[in-house]
């Protein structure tokens, strides 16, 4: 949402309030803007009406942890759904290509396992383990976030191309290509693979839109 979608949203919060018989104050109306203001007002108003149809939960005012929870998941779930994204750009890609997802949560779990190449190398039979302790280690960031994350994760070509200085190719994108681009450019402190480009950053930035591959 954006600024001008505030008295919309101020309705809808305002409303759902006294469906519950209670009052929202200012305080409260800014809690639930500055944690929801990320999604369109159209997700919100399915969320709430999800949520006040819930037999379970419905007969609770709805704090704004429980509005996430139905737009976006469970943290299990969306570790679950990152997984397989993971798992099937192992399959469809490899470790030879440097790789950005459209998720910051997926480098920032993949760089604390030792990068795109270390898991690319796991067997078969380790397949189940990894994928345990990469969804452990998402929920965890789901529940509380990374203060920084990889801009992308590095693959064998340009670890080792980026050391003898031949050119390298930019990263694939995985997912939404719009979004793994905002992932890049949002990205804090890389791997020293990484940093041991042969030409700016920014430059691979703007042939970003040559490399695209949607495994969502």
């Amino acid at each position: 949402m954006h600024t001008a979608d505030m008295n919309k949203f101020a309705q809808l919060i305002t409303t759902i309030g006294e469906l519950y018989g209670k009052s929202i104050s200012k305080p409260l109306m800014e809690i639930y803007w500055q944690a929801l203001k990320r999604f369109e007002l159209s997700d919100l108003q399915r969320a709430l009406q999800a949520h006040a149809n819930n037999p379970d939960s419905g007969q609770f005012l709805p704090k704004p942890a429980d509005v996430v929870r139905y737009i976006e998941g469970s943290g299990e779930t969306k570790a679950l759904q990152a997984w397989a994204k993971v798992e099937k750009a192992i399959s469809h890609v490899g470790s030879y290509q440097s790789i950005a997802f459209d998720d910051p949560l997926i480098h920032a779990v993949l760089d604390d396992m030792g990068g795109w190449i270390k898991l690319c190398s796991i067997t078969i039979d380790e397949m189940p383990f990894r994928a345990n302790e990469f969804q452990k280690r998402y929920t965890g960031f789901v529940n509380k976030p990374p203060e920084r994350h990889p801009k992308y994760l590095c693959g064998i070509t340009e670890r080792d191309n980026g050391k003898d200085g031949y050119a390298i190719k930019p990263p694939l994108l995985i997912g939404d290509p719009k979004k793994a681009e905002q992932v890049m450019l949002s990205g804090g402190s890389t791997t020293l693979s990484i940093q041991q480009l042969s030409q700016p950053l920014h430059k691979l930035l703007n042939q970003l839109p040559i490399a695209t591959e949607n495994t969502a």
